[in-house]
């Protein structure tokens, strides 16, 4: 149970990382090529990391069940 748990704050940790770091890179890319391509940059790596997430739930959680039912 605790490690569960020491995982999950490590994803949420990693997650507002993962975004301060997208913001930060939107703003430095908004000084040098102009805000609208820093928000198509930025969504970009945001929709990449949202649908990375998914998959690898989704796989965590085929993963839990094969092992389980083995």
């Amino acid at each position: 149970m605790k490690n569960a748990m020491k995982d999950m704050m490590k994803g949420i940790a990693l997650g507002i990382l993962s975004v301060a770091a997208v913001i930060a890179g939107q703003m430095a890319l908004a000084g040098v090529a102009g805000f609208q391509t820093a928000e198509l940059a930025g969504g970009t790596v945001l929709a990449v990391l949202f649908y990375s997430l998914l998959f690898r739930s989704y796989r965590k959680r085929r993963e839990a069940k094969a092992e389980r039912n083995a």
